[in-house]
């Protein structure tokens, strides 16, 4: 789900109800709709962040993410928050202004493949016992690539197989390598592009 647009889809429909009852000037309706659009995206992401705090932490903490965890004070922060679902979306943005700002980069999608992965571990298992992701292991991984490719050009199913694991190769990196501090792996994660449905579903 992209939240912005679903904002201003709601937003959208307000102002339509807005304008029959009522004539306003557009300039300052626009201005005035921006300006609530991006506060509530930002409660919304605060929400969307801390709801997935547990599902980070055991992602992070099961594929050995942070080379020396107890020195990560950012984890030691992610554990001692608990989401009260008792409290205004407003309430959670301003109690939690930190977490929106470490994880502002990550879209929708990046948090659910963080879930996904968590789900799938043994997949990111796999990757890192098959060493595919040091200078030897990317270029026997090319070349299987190209081998495979030519010979499933005729074979819809085993080419299937292998779009679904080169996807998941892109996906998986930033799961295996390990980093200093929890900021490193958002910023790695938050450089994946192009993450759907479909991008899930071939990890699944």
């Amino acid at each position: 789900m992209n939240i912005r647009e679903e904002v201003q889809k709601l937003f959208a429909n307000r102002s339509t109800i807005n304008n029959k009852q009522e004539t306003v000037t557009t300039v300052m309706l626009n201005i005035a709709s921006d300006q609530e659009i991006e506060q509530v995206c930002e409660w919304l992401k605060t929400y969307q962040c801390c709801s997935y705090v547990n599902i980070i932490i055991d992602c992070v903490q099961k594929f050995n993410v942070i080379s020396n965890d107890d020195n990560d004070e950012s984890l030691d922060y992610l554990q001692q928050l608990a989401l009260n679902t008792n409290c205004s979306l407003k309430e959670i943005s301003q109690t939690n202004i930190d977490l929106y700002q470490r994880f502002q980069k990550l879209t929708s999608q990046h948090l659910q493949l963080i879930k996904t992965f968590g789900e799938c571990s043994n997949v990111v298992q796999m990757m890192k016992q098959s060493d595919l992701y040091s200078i030897h292991g990317l270029r026997r991984f090319q070349e299987l690539r190209d081998n495979l490719t030519t010979q499933f050009q005729l074979q819809e199913r085993n080419s299937m197989i292998l779009n679904s694991w080169i996807i998941t190769y892109a996906l998986c990196k930033p799961f295996v390598f390990q980093v200093n501090k929890l900021e490193e792996f958002v910023d790695k994660l938050a450089q994946l592009a192009n993450i759907d449905e479909s991008s899930l579903e071939h990890i699944k």
